[in-house]
Formats: structure tokens, sequence, C-alpha cells
């Protein structure tokens, strides 16, 4: 009943953390000589943005706080100017004065047909139409770039919105609410996602031998960010007097805090492939490194045959053996002794296996090992729960 009971337990268990299990392949991937360095998280000059206001006035409301992605066109503040609302309402008097000499004009020009105006009265009037018109598209091109729209403009308005003119990601506001701006006074300052720079500090007598295949990794809580070399920056920092190698960090799903700093790992050559599995698939058991593998079935399969095949031979040789073999149903203690000699191949027998590794160097996520072959079959993630299975199998097979 016990042996019945753990069966069903171990099977639950199985089932309930197979979703929290990766299997992958091991793969072939290049190694080489590491070295571990401090790193700052920077911006250059041209990944950094400031928005001003291109007009002055009273500073109503921002739309944005610290730290808040915004796209291109996104409203970042409002302004109250009174220079925005002269600038409207001439708008609005020139189309006014627009109509007006058109209609002079046409009237110019009927007079004119009938001989009753003069061509230097119909050039007047051209000239001054024409006048008032480049007038007002000037204005209409200057409220156009404050993002005025002018077609439904129908009476001065002194609310200018100020938008966003590149993606990026709020890193300060610059000027307290209701403050009164001047005309280009930056009020938010504003990075770039794809911008994030990290200066890796490495010593002179290294530099200088720098190759320029270089691979890095930077590290931050245990996340991992890909990182390609730029170059080698033209002075040493002046307080540690150590050399600056600029790397770009691929991170544009998540944003870092600038000036931080974290470790940076470089992979250099000379490069030598192993195999390689995922740094989260190694974990010590009884005293050793291991990955888990998926047990094989057919083996197993194989293994159950061969081992009746052997059951039935020694039927044959030992005959006591054969009636304690063949009649364990009737008898309680033989049966008791058979069940505990095959717990660990039918059903009690954990999905999975211990494959016992030597970890040869590691880089990023993945770690060389000797002891799996390549494109094997192995458990990337959800070690844990594996590691649990396989002791519970051992402690349901000593528990009878």
């Amino acid at each position: 009943m016990n042996k019945i009971l753990f069966s069903i337990l171990f099977a639950a268990a199985v089932s309930l953390q197979a979703s929290d299990i990766v299997i992958e392949k091991s793969t072939l991937r290049s190694f080489g000589k590491q070295l571990h360095v401090n790193a700052k998280i920077v911006q250059l000059s041209n990944q950094r943005q400031q928005i001003v206001s291109r007009l002055g006035g009273h500073l109503e409301k921002y739309y944005v706080e610290p730290g808040k992605k915004v796209k291109k066109g996104d409203k970042i503040a409002q302004i109250q100017s009174l220079e925005l609302s002269r600038m409207s309402a001439e708008f609005i008097a020139l189309g006014k004065k627009l109509e007006a000499a058109r209609a002079r004009l046409e009237s110019t020009e009927s007079l004119y047909k009938k001989g009753l105006a003069s061509g230097h009265d119909l050039n007047r009037e051209q000239i001054a139409l024409a006048s008032i018109e480049a007038e007002r598209n000037a204005v209409a091109s200057q409220l156009a770039s404050l993002d005025i729209d002018t077609a439904s403009l129908k009476k001065p308005t002194d609310t200018l919105v100020i938008r966003a003119h590149a993606d990026g990601l709020v890193s300060r506001l610059l000027v307290p609410l209701h403050t009164n701006l001047s005309a280009q006074t930056p009020i938010i300052s504003l990075v770039q996602s794809s911008g994030y720079y990290a200066i890796a500090y490495i010593g002179v007598a290294e530099a200088l031998k720098m190759p320029k295949k270089v691979e890095g990794r930077l590290k931050i809580d245990g996340i991992g960010f890909k990182c390609r070399y730029l170059y080698l920056l033209p002075k040493v920092d002046e307080e540690t007097q150590r050399a600056q190698m600029l790397f770009w960090i691929e991170s544009e799903q998540q944003p870092l805090l600038l000036n931080a700093f974290a470790e940076m790992e470089i992979n250099l050559p000379p490069f030598e492939t192993y195999v390689a599995v995922k740094r989260t698939a190694l974990t010590m058991f009884e005293g050793e490194w291991v990955v888990f593998t998926p047990a094989h079935e057919e083996e197993e399969h194989g293994a159950h045959e061969e081992h009746e095949e052997h059951g039935e031979h020694e039927g044959h040789e030992e005959h006591g053996e054969h009636e304690e073999h063949g009649q364990h149903e009737e008898h309680g203690d033989h049966e008791e002794h058979e069940g505990h000699g095959e717990h660990g191949e039918h059903a009690e027998e954990s999905p999975y296996q211990i494959k016992v590794v030597e970890p040869i160097t590691g880089f990023g996520g993945y770690v060389a090992v000797k002891g799996i072959e390549p494109q094997e079959a192995y458990v990337a993630d959800g070690v844990y729960f594996v590691k649990s299975l396989l002791l519970k199998s051992r402690l349901g097979g000593h528990g009878h």
C-alpha cells in the first residue's frame, strides 16, 4: 500500500512540475580568455537631448514624469503663452485683411475692364494682396512649427502644448511647475533608449595589446546584457589611471541607470570550441557538478526486458528463487523484497537521470563542460524541480 501511494504522489509531482522544466540541446560554442572588470553605464552626448520651450510663458502642466517612455509626438508639457496669444490673434486678423484685399482686387479688376480704373490701380491692389498673403503665411508657418492647427483656429489661443521630438526616456524635469519661462528654456531631459554604453576600465598594458575581436557582456544583479566593442578611448581615466574600453549595450527592451557601475565580462582570443550548456543547468549533487538529462525510454525498456530474461535464466538454474519469483503474489514477504529491488526501474523511476560533468570555462549565460555530447538533450531550466524528483525517488525506494 505504501508503495502504491508513493507511486501516485510521485507521478502527480512529475506532472505538476513538468511545465517548469525546460529541455534544450547542448551546443558548440567558442570560449576565450576571460577578464572580469568594472564598467560604468554612460551615454554619449549625441544620445542625450533636451526639450525646450520655443516661446516664453507660464508652465502649467507636465504630462510625463521621470522614467516614463515617450514616443515622438507625445505630449510633454503645457505652457500658457502671451506670445502665442498675440501670434494667433495676428493670424486671424491677417485672414480678415486678406479677405478684404481680395474683394478690393476683384472690384478693381472689374473697373479696369470697363476702363474706369488704371493699370496702376490694378497693380497696387495686386501688390497689397500679395503682401498680406506673405505676412499671413509667415505667421501660419510659425504656428505650424508649434503644432497649432491653423485650419481650425477661429479665435486667439494662449495654450501651447510641447511634444516630444524623438523617442526616448524622460530623465529629468528641469523646471518646476508654475515657473515663468523665457523662449528656448530647456524643460525636460530626454535619453534615447537605444543609446546606452558601457565604459570598461582595464589595465593600460592589457589595453595596448587589446585585439579588435572582443566580446563583452554586462552583468547587473544577475541580468546579462550583450555588448558590442566599439573602440579604446584615447585617454585614461584620471581617477583610476586605467584605460577605457567603450562598448555599446544591447538594451532596447530594458532601460538602464546612467552612471551606475556593474561587472563586465570580456571574452578575448585565442578562442577554443567546447560543448556548452546553459549556466542554469549546472548544479551540485552529492558533491559533484552534474546536469540532468531525460531518461531514454528505449534504454529503460531494454533494461527491463534484460532484467526479466535474467530472472528467467536464474529461475532455470536455481529452483528456489524461481518459486519465489513466480509466486510472489501469494507470499507477502517475498513480494516486499521483490518490489524493493525493482524500485529504480519501474513506476517510481524518475524521468531524468544524472550526468556528472566537468566545468571548463564560461562566458555570458553558458558554460563549457566535459562529460556531455553535442546536441545532447539536457534540463536547461527547472533544475531545482528535477533534483527534488530524484531525491523523492531515492527516499521512496528506501521507505518500504
